[in-house]
């Protein structure tokens, strides 16, 4: 037996490695897609983009583990069956069930690695990655100068540059702040030759700049550039004196351009962390706080339900959201609710707070706001342990799976892993949905997928040790009854004529 199930694990090992590599790679260019924009034209170095890979694939990793756990069991399942050595091994006296002992084993230990990597990891590359997004945010995009181009991407100002020679030949000129501090070797100018600019002043006043020569260069704060100009002449015109017309020649001219060159630098962004970014033990903690707070909540709609008559709407609102029985208000507390801000940012009609049913109604807005609050934390906290436990599912449910696939090959294989886990992931996400509106319980909403595969595993894995071959439905329809002879249970045991006996 040691030697089946070293074997076993033999022919998983590859195609689990296979997949869970073939896997990241497709989700990390589809989330790299929407990612692209978001760092394009910001002249970001290799270390950073190295950085923004490493941080994002944590999650990309946590999400695949279990499908190519799937995946694997299938292929290599549906291999051995295809060889017919699972027909030799039950000749042996091995049922599928004992089969799956060192999958199942070799599962647990990737789930419990699992937990603690979505517990411990994944919250904290979760936060520096959205650090690192919000702090590349602020740099801006890189100005490039062409020969010939109308450049107006400066505030009031239009440059145009009929030549351009930098130290390496090119005709273009990258306006980007250096990525080491600023010395003496990265203050290198370009020489620009045919310079007109084009300027509008704040009275309105029209400039003309017209320069034979000139050259640009970063400036020591990093942000700004310095453009010097050889050998022009100024031209103003002023929109009341449309007649008069002033002209200056000028043999060296310098312009500031301000906050052209973006420059990177860490700890901008807010260090608030969401829910994805909290480990366990951090989501247990603030949903404590919260419960503390909705207690308080509830002791001040308590106090405000007893000077509103009877069959109150914003009662009736109160006994959806606490219950029948509100908790009575503590000795001495005062109900001081906390008025949220307007979404929306517009003016709103100041509540008189000395009706109590407009503060009873500006209490419960305030609850259900708490309460979502609390069901998101609680949701995510289930969520952490509830898609790792997925692995051990995904075994039960593609060793019967594998073995009923013995002539699909790889893609046959590849295509039912992707079928199953896109509805688990549509049932997780609509289950996350429900839980969010007080529909469904956050446990259930992680966890009744788990329950639902679980029952086909353990469904599909009966069929297989009573020794059915295939599920397909049987002459008098894929009905309750036909599925329980199926599986051997009620009606007698069908032969292979399909005769009763």
């Amino acid at each position: 037996m040691k030697t089946l199930h070293s074997y076993i694990l033999r022919e998983l090992a590859g195609p689990f490695l296979v997949s869970l590599t073939l896997l990241t790679f497709i989700l990390f260019m589809r989330h790299f897609v929407f990612l692209f924009p978001k760092i394009a034209g910001k002249n970001l170095g290799w270390q950073i983009l190295s950085e923004i890979i490493v941080l994002a694939l944590p999650f990309i990793i946590a999400l695949v583990l279990p499908m190519a756990v799937l995946v694997a069991v299938i292929m290599a399942f549906g291999r051995l069956s295809a060889d017919n050595e699972i027909t030799a091994l039950k000749a042996l006296g091995l049922p599928a069930h004992r089969l799956m002992l060192s999958p199942m084993a070799a599962a647990v230990v990737l789930m419990t690695g699992a937990i603690w990597f979505n517990d411990q990891v994944l919250p904290e590359t979760n936060h520096r990655y959205k650090s690192l997004l919000m702090d590349i945010a602020y740099i801006k995009p890189t100005v490039q100068l062409r020969e010939g181009v109308i450049m107006d991407v400066f505030p009031g100002m239009s440059l145009l540059v009929n030549r351009i020679e930098e130290a390496d030949g090119s005709s273009k000129l990258n306006l980007t702040a250096p990525a080491a501090p600023v010395g003496p070797d990265s203050l290198k100018p370009a020489d620009l030759f045919g310079i007109v600019i084009t300027q509008t002043t704040d009275k309105g006043t029209r400039r003309t700049i017209v320069a034979d020569s000139g050259m640009i260069q970063t400036a020591p704060n990093r942000t700004d550039a310095v453009l010097t100009l050889y050998s022009g002449e100024i031209q103003e015109v002023e929109p009341q004196r449309g007649e008069q017309f002033q002209r200056l020649f000028f043999d060296r001219h310098r312009i500031r351009l301000a906050d052209v060159a973006g420059v990177f630098e860490r700890g901008r962004s807010r260090r608030y962390r969401s829910d994805r970014e909290l480990t366990m033990q951090m989501l247990q903690e603030r949903i404590a706080r919260r419960m503390v707070n909705l207690d308080s909540l509830a002791r001040a709609a308590a106090a405000l339900a007893d000077s509103i008559p009877k069959g109150d709407s914003a009662l009736v609102a109160m006994e959806n959201l606490f219950g029948k029985i509100a908790p009575p208000p503590a000795e001495g507390a005062a109900p001081a609710p906390y008025l949220r801000p307007d979404p929306g940012g517009g003016d709103r009609r100041r509540i008189n707070m000395d009706n109590p049913r407009a503060r009873l109604i500006s209490v419960l807005r305030e609850a259900s706001y708490v309460k979502r609050t609390i069901s998101s934390l609680q949701v995510e906290w289930w969520k952490k342990i509830a898609i790792p436990f997925a692995s051990a599912i995904f075994v039960l449910l593609g060793v019967p799976l594998g073995i009923l696939s013995r002539k699909g090959g790889a893609g046959v294989s590849l295509a039912i892993s992707m079928s199953v886990f896109l509805v688990y992931w549509v049932l997780l996400t609509t289950g996350e949905t429900l839980a969010d509106r007080h529909l469904l319980s956050p446990f259930w909403s992680m966890w009744t997928p788990n329950a639902l595969f679980l029952a086909v595993g353990i469904w599909l894995l009966v069929v297989q040790v009573r020794g059915r071959r295939s599920l397909a439905p049987l002459t008098g329809g894929l009905g309750l009854r036909s599925l329980l002879k199926m599986a051997g249970f009620g009606g007698g045991r069908a032969d292979d004529g399909g005769r009763a006996r």
